[in-house]
C-alpha cells in the first residue's frame, strides 16, 4: 500500500528535506524535480490508448526523461522521489525501477530465452517480456560498456517504445557520450539518436557534491576491528543511504550470480567474506565496481600466504573501485601499510597500498 503520508510530487518531497535540514536548496535540483513533476502530469494526463495493451498493437509512448549530471549531485535521490511520487499517482501507473546493468542483464536473459524457445524474432519477444513490468521504465546509472548490450539497444529500445513504454534513466553522461570509444560504436549510434528522440535531456546544473560533502566527513578505514568499527560502519552506510530504500540486490556475470543483502541506491554493505572468499575473478569485480558507486565492507582480516586466493581476490577488488574512481570504506585487522605480509604477492600488493591509501586519504581517517 502507498505511504499517503509521503508528498505527492516530486518538488514537494525535495521542499521537505529542505525545510528539515536534511538538504540544502539547490537550484539545479528543484529544476530537475519541476521537470519530473511536468512527467508525472503528462502521464497521468495521457489517454489509456496510449498504452501498451497487447503483443501486436503499437502505442505511443509519453515523451521521457534522461537526467545526467555529475556524481554526487542527487540523481538517485531524485529518481527515489520520482518513483515514490508516481506510485501515489493518480491512475494506473506502473514504474519499474531497477539498476541499468541489472536491467541489461534481465533483457539478455529474456532475448535468450526467447532464442531457445524458437521465436521468430527473440527481442521482440524480449520486449513483450520486459514491457509488461512496467509502463514507466525508471533505470538508475545508464552506462554501456559491454558490445552485446551495446549491439541489441536500438532494437530493444525500439521494440519498447512501439509497446508504449516511457524512459526515465540517469547517468553521469550525455547521452552523445554514451559507450564513447567502444567497439562498433557507430552501430550504437541510433540508439542515442532514439534516446535523444523519446527523451528530453535534462542535466543537473553544477552544484554541490553532496556525496563527496558527505565522505570527507567520514573516516575510510576502521582499525581495530572491534565493535566501534561496526558501529561506524553502520552509521556510515545510513547516512550515504539517505532515503534510497535498503533492499537486496544480484549482479550477474557469465552465468554466476554475486549476492549483496544490503544495498541503498548505489551504495553497498557486504563482508569481506562474500566478496573475496567466494570464488570470484577480476572481471566479477569489474561489474561490482560498475554497478556501484561505493563499498562499504566489513572485516578485512591480516592476508598472507596463508590467505593467498583472497589476497589476490581484494587486490582485484581494490583495483576495479579505483579504476572506476569508486570509494570505499572498510574496518581492517590491521593498517593499509601492514594488511599483507606475505611472499606470493609482495611486489603486486605494493600497488594495492597506494591504491588504498588514496582512496582512503580522499576522505579522511579515524
Amino acid at each position: 500500500m502507498a505511504d499517503t503520508a509521503a508528498p505527492a510530487t516530486v518538488g514537494a518531497a525535495l521542499t521537505a528535506r529542505t525545510e528539515t535540514g536534511d538538504l540544502t536548496h539547490d537550484a539545479g535540483q528543484m529544476a530537475v524535480a519541476t521537470a519530473l513533476d511536468d512527467l508525472i502530469a503528462r502521464l497521468q494526463q495521457a489517454p489509456k490508448r496510449r498504452w501498451f495493451t497487447g503483443l501486436s498493437r503499437r502505442a505511443e509512448p509519453v515523451t521521457g526523461l534522461y537526467i545526467h549530471g555529475g556524481v554526487g549531485r542527487g540523481k538517485t535521490m531524485l529518481m527515489d522521489m520520482f518513483h515514490r511520487a508516481l506510485a501515489l499517482s493518480q491512475g494506473d501507473i506502473r514504474p519499474f525501477r531497477l539498476h541499468f546493468h541489472d536491467f541489461m542483464v534481465m533483457a539478455q536473459d529474456a532475448v535468450h530465452a526467447a532464442r531457445e524457445a524458437g521465436a521468430d524474432d527473440p527481442i521482440a519477444a524480449a520486449a513483450d517480456s520486459l514491457a509488461a513490468h512496467g509502463r514507466v521504465m525508471c533505470f538508475d546509472e545508464m552506462e554501456v560498456r559491454d558490445i552485446a548490450d551495446a549491439m541489441i539497444l536500438a532494437r530493444l529500445f525500439t521494440a519498447l517504445f512501439d509497446r508504449g513504454v516511457t524512459v526515465v534513466a540517469t547517468s553521469n553522461r550525455h547521452a552523445d557520450e554514451l559507450y564513447k570509444n567502444g567497439l562498433h560504436r557507430d552501430r550504437f549510434l541510433p540508439f542515442i539518436e532514439l534516446l535523444k528522440t523519446r527523451c528530453a535531456i535534462h542535466e543537473i546544473a553544477t552544484g554541490q557534491d553532496w556525496r563527496a560533502s558527505m565522505l570527507a566527513s567520514l573516516p575510510a578505514w576502521y582499525v581495530p576491528d572491534d565493535q566501534r568499527a561496526e558501529a561506524a560502519l553502520a552509521d556510515s552506510f545510513r547516512q550515504l543511504a539517505g532515503t534510497a530504500e535498503i533492499t537486496g540486490d544480484i549482479i550477474r556475470v557469465a552465468g554466476r550470480e554475486i549476492h549483496f543483502d544490503r544495498v541503498a541506491g548505489d551504495v553497498a554493505r557486504a563482508s569481506f567474506a562474500a566478496l573475496c572468499e567466494a570464488p570470484l575473478a577480476a572481471r566479477d569485480y569489474l561489474a561490482i565496481a560498475g554497478r556501484f558507486a561505493g563499498l562499504i565492507i566489513d572485516h578485512v582480516p591480516a592476508l598472507s600466504d596463508r590467505n593467498e586466493a583472497s589476497a589476490r581476490r581484494f587486490m582485484w577488488l581494490v583495483d576495479a573501485l579505483y579504476d572506476r574512481q569508486r570509494f570505499l570504506i572498510a574496518s581492517a585487522a590491521s593498517e593499509i601499510e601492514t594488511l599483507y605480509d606475505g611472499h606470493l604477492f609482495a611486489f603486486e600488493f605494493d600497488r594495492t597500498r597506494s591504491r588504498l591509501g588514496e582512496m582512503t586519504r580522499r576522505h579522511g581517517k579515524p
